[in-house]
């Protein structure tokens, strides 16, 4: 039988509480040295991101990250056995238990800053004078734009934001590092979506961290929305090279 593996924590922190995890099965520790995967068992040698067994996941993490400091490991994580997740402790125990000091009595959070306009590039056309010229010159004429002045244009739209963006996230940056014990910068994907930042809080430190997000926001231009995530076990914080 395999073994899901939700998280690594230490070996000496206070009993589980009763939880199932996916499949319904109990979730427990297996201890080695200093350090103790938090398992269950799991007769599936694959676990498919199937709502449910996020759903389970989750519920497990969520439910441990209030009172315990955790690794959590992917979704998806199976040990083929108890033995070969025994050996990979073993091996890395002092490895687990350095990152596990460095996160110590934190959680993550998440904070996203998005344009809340219908048109994000009409929107930066119209703030941006260099834009708006170069769009009143080529389509303020008889003649179409060329193929080679649409993407000068698009160009030029591509930089206002990623000038718009950098600034943006400088200015978050600023205001909330004070609340932090870490920040991440992560990837941004829609064209609305300005910043996407992942932030290391002290456990007791959320309410005011949460006030500083709420201070920034309320010096911000109105059409820029605030979104607040968390709190997590800290899965941009752990990055481990095993």
């Amino acid at each position: 039988m395999g073994i899901y593996v939700y998280a690594i924590g230490r070996n000496d922190d206070n009993a589980l509480p009763a939880i199932e995890g996916i499949l319904g099965e109990p979730v427990y520790r297996l201890p080695s040295g200093a350090v103790a995967a938090v398992v269950s068992n799991c007769t599936l040698e694959l676990v498919r991101a199937e709502r449910k067994h996020i759903a389970a996941s989750q519920r497990v993490l969520s439910s441990l990250n209030q009172q315990y400091d955790l690794l959590p490991m992917a979704f998806g994580t199976v040990s083929e056995s108890t033995e070969a997740l025994s050996s990979f402790l073993d091996e890395y125990g002092e490895a687990l238990a350095a990152r596990l000091q460095r996160i110590a009595g934190t959680v993550e959070m998440s904070v996203r800053l998005d344009l809340d306009v219908p048109d994000a590039i009409a929107y930066f056309v119209e703030c941006t004078p260099q834009l708006k010229v170069a769009r009143d010159r080529l389509f303020g004429r008889q003649r179409a734009p060329s193929h080679d002045e649409r993407i000068g244009l698009g160009r030029l739209c591509d930089e206002a934001l990623r000038h718009y963006r950098e600034t943006q996230t400088a200015e978050m940056l600023t205001m909330l590092q004070a609340s932090c014990a870490e920040i991440r910068t992560l990837p941004v994907g829609r064209e609305k979506e300005i910043a996407n930042l992942a932030m290391l809080i002290p456990r007791e430190g959320v309410e005011r961290f949460e006030a500083a997000v709420k201070d920034l926001a309320a010096r911000l231009p109105d059409e820029l929305a605030f979104t607040i995530g968390g709190p997590w076990p800290p899965h941009n914080f752990v990055q481990l090279e095993l």
